[in-house]
């Protein structure tokens, strides 16, 4: 399909009319970490590496959605970076017609590694998983020990340049969540952007257990406030989920992202591609559609773009973790789905 067609005509939309322009895209189902929110202790059964994506078959989809109005891709895993060559991929998306943004997600194991090499290739912001600053509530809630090459990550991110860096904390009651103003004082003196997730149902996940751990980020921004009164909003940045704030004086920002409380999906323009390649157009809904077999038969660049279309049919108005946990959990677990 010819990247030259208006844009405006031939943009994929959803039932609702919002626009898909961010794909996130799940490199490997594989991490060296095991959260305890993300992925059982034993592991999962993974995917062959016949049944996962190729560089070239991510390109494509890439290219394919670029010219009907992708504008922002999101590399994620599993840990992304456990599969090789990461920033050649990212430089090649970069170069696609179209896509504006090309961004990661990472636990920062393997940053130092990789950090200098997905900066050359266009790289500019980076999300790193942190959900603690204690080395031994690290291995709970990871249950590896792998504390000191994480936050290694988080300073090869400083080090090289990227901007922002953003700190994800899933927060858990009775696990972390006593760590709230450790992780706000942080951005004092260093750029980073503290965002405090809400702890989400994904996979098998009891009621009773997720109820347990939940809070909500209105409980966070009370503790943020009453620690500092002067907490100052910041205008909304284009497309984000986070709102954000900064404590007067501060080189960073804290930010909450609230999935369960507040639901941010009048606005949401995202889809999620699968390391297996399904298309998944909502993250709390089951329904997912093969893109994989089409790729692989043979299909055009038009009949690739309408597979898109039919899998952004089944977007929904608006997410329902609590219903889905109550019908018995999701398909996958969080590493499978990428985030």
């Amino acid at each position: 399909m010819p990247a030259t067609l208006p844009l405006a005509e031939n943009a994929v939309t959803d039932p609702f009319g919002r626009r898909i322009e961010y794909l996130r895209v799940s490199l490997t189902d594989r991490c060296n970490l095991r959260c305890v929110y993300c992925m059982p202790e034993a592991g999962v059964p993974y995917e062959d590496l016949d049944n996962v994506l190729s560089f070239d078959e991510i390109e494509r989809v890439v290219r394919v959605l670029g010219a009907a109005g992708l504008r922002k891709v999101r590399l994620t895993g599993g840990e992304p970076l456990v599969r090789k060559n990461v920033p050649e991929l990212a430089a090649r998306l970069v170069r696609v017609p179209g896509i504006r943004e090309v961004t990661i997600t990472t636990n920062g194991i393997l940053l130092p590694r990789d950090a200098d090499g997905l900066f050359a290739a266009g790289i500019r912001r980076v999300n790193l998983s942190m959900d603690t600053m204690r080395p031994e509530r690290f291995v709970e809630i990871a249950r590896r020990p792998e504390y000191a090459r994480a936050w290694e990550g988080v300073e090869a991110a400083l080090r090289v340049g990227f901007d922002p860096v953003k700190l994800n904390c899933v927060v858990m009651r009775g696990i972390n969540d006593d760590e709230i103003l450790d992780f706000a004082r942080l951005t004092v003196d260093r750029p980073l952007s503290v965002r405090f997730l809400e702890y989400m149902p994904i996979g098998m996940v009891s009621p009773p257990q997720w109820k347990a751990r939940y809070v909500s980020n209105e409980a966070v921004l009370d503790r943020l406030r009453a620690a500092f009164p002067d907490l100052a909003p910041l205008s909304d940045e284009q497309g984000s989920t986070s709102r954000n704030f900064r404590i007067p004086g501060a080189r960073g920002t804290v930010g909450v992202i609230n999935p369960i409380s507040h639901r941010f999906c009048d606005g949401c323009n995202r889809l999620r591609l699968t390391a297996n390649g399904k298309l998944i157009p909502c993250l709390s809904d089951n329904y997912e559609y093969d893109l994989m077999a089409p790729l692989r038969a043979g299909s055009t660049d038009g009949e690739i773009l309408q597979h898109a279309r039919d899998a952004v049919a089944h977007k929904p108005v608006q997410s329902d973790f609590e219903g889905r946990v109550y019908r018995g959990g999701s398909l996958r677990i969080m590493a499978q789905i990428g985030g």
